[in-house]
């Protein structure tokens, strides 16, 4: 499966970090469903990671040295051919970075069009392994798609990247969730959902869970479109309780939205 989009070879990394932040910004509205076509999930798309925190994939200590000669070259030359070939050693030596900076400029077409899916291919690798930038890249692609069953990728990518610690990830979507609760979009409250330690909690007075479920229904048919919840459980934790729904897309992924629903259910026993 390619993505490809035409783009001068001299697309430095610096530019396309600022072009993703800008995408990121225009593109975060709510997306209209769309007609999808049902299909077998594909599992080559679904990243078994853990749930909460990710932890990135280090640097090996044997792909120093290659790293910093391609960070070096890649500033004092902004020659396509010449970044090319510095970041395919730092990947060739095992540098997730220099994977990184490598399928990067695959993916943008810089070795010609025939490597485009390889540079795909290679993202994809690495934000199965839970690197930030790579599922930010993902998100990219799966938003410019044409495909109504790939831009249900989006959300999922963003996902991965927000809890693999990704800076620009983390800022955007705590803008675009405070965007969405000026808006009345969202239920006026704080939180992200992405994990126990970051629940969306909302800060209207509720009287039970006639009041707060509709809440969050309304909360994933904002924050994840066409998805469709696959399980809901009720958890006590740090003595809190908290409602955590897992939802699927056409593809397969899952992610699961976490609510710290203590101040209207309370917590049993209490």
């Amino acid at each position: 499966m390619h993505f490809s989009k035409e783009w001068p070879l001299s697309l430095s990394i610096a530019r396309f970090a600022g072009l993703a932040a800008l995408l990121l910004l225009a593109g975060c509205g709510t997306p209209k469903p769309a007609a999808l076509v049902e299909r077998p999930p594909d599992a080559r798309f679904v990243a078994n990671l853990p749930d909460g925190p990710i932890t990135p994939p280090a640097e090996p200590a044997e792909a120093a040295a290659a790293l910093a000669d391609a960070e070096a070259q890649s500033k004092a030359s902004s020659d396509a051919a010449t970044q090319l070939a510095v970041w395919q050693r730092a990947a060739a030596a095992g540098s997730p970075e220099g994977r990184f900076r490598y399928a990067t400029m695959l993916s943008f077409g810089a070795a010609g069009p025939d490597k485009v899916g390889a540079g795909f291919d290679m993202l994809l690798d690495l934000a199965k392994k839970g690197h930030g930038q790579a599922a930010m890249s993902l998100w990219r692609l799966s938003r410019m798609s044409n495909s109504a069953n790939l831009n249900q990728h989006a959300p999922y990518w963003f996902n991965i990247a927000r809890r693999s610690g990704d800076a620009m990830a983390v800022e955007v979507y705590d803008k675009l969730l405070a965007d969405h609760r000026t808006k009345g979009e969202l239920p006026p409250g704080s939180g992200t959902g992405d994990y126990f330690d970051s629940a969306i909690t909302f800060s209207q007075p509720l009287a039970g869970s006639h009041e707060g479920v509709p809440l969050e229904y309304k909360v994933v048919g904002v924050l994840y479109p066409g998805w469709k919840q696959v399980t809901q459980s009720l958890i006590q934790r740090d003595g809190k309780s908290f409602d955590v729904l897992e939802l699927e897309n056409v593809e397969g992924q899952r992610v699961k939205i976490y609510f710290d629903i203590t101040a209207w259910m309370g917590v049993p026993g209490m």
